[in-house]
């Protein structure tokens, strides 16, 4: 991240640009050869690779941007603990409803290291979201961090099936359900 600030002002655009590109082909769910992103992007293809050394790498730069932008939403210091959970883990599904294009592209990424941040990143949010919960009374206490990430993924790796925004809407529900029986 440190090597992202240092960039100048104009690397900084074009990376931004290439990344927002990026981000609209996935959730598009279009199908482009990697060297094509560099012209959605408005930058030369020597741009795109000095930034982007690999599609992996690309999407994990827009995975990154999601995934901060999912967490920094989590925990909304005017509503409650047990609000703020609620409104992560319903907004989690609907956010993967609304991008499963991205979904896609990362169940392709073939290194999974490339997905490893993020999913620190998640586990943290949802770690913090369970602690003030409980601290509050809304949870019951205990519960492991671990278990809601498999829902999660569970959840964001089966955006193919038939019945799935119904099915992983109910997935949450249930959760929920379990969380606030004491």
């Amino acid at each position: 991240m440190a090597e992202i600030r240092a960039l100048r002002a104009d690397a900084r655009r074009n990376r931004d640009a290439i990344v927002a590109a990026a981000r609209d082909v996935f959730d598009r769910d279009e199908q482009l050869r990697f060297d094509d992103f560099a012209a959605r992007a408005g930058v030369g293809v020597g741009t795109l690779y000095r930034h982007f050394p690999t599609r992996d790498a690309l999407a994990a730069a827009v995975y990154e941007g999601e995934v901060a932008a999912l967490c920094e939403k989590a925990n909304d210091p005017a509503r409650s603990p047990g609000v703020n959970l609620d409104m992560f883990l319903r907004g989690f599904v609907e956010y993967v409803l609304a991008h499963t294009g991205l979904a896609r592209a990362l169940a392709a990424v073939t290194d999974p290291a490339v997905l490893a941040d993020g999913g620190i990143t998640v586990e943290r949010a949802v770690a913090d979201l369970l602690e003030q919960a409980a601290a509050d009374g809304v949870i019951r206490p205990g519960t492991p961090v671990g278990a809601i990430m498999i829902v999660l993924h569970g959840i964001s790796s089966t955006i193919d099936r038939p019945l799935w925004a119904s099915e992983a809407r109910a997935a949450v529900e249930l959760l929920l359900a379990g969380l606030r029986e004491h």
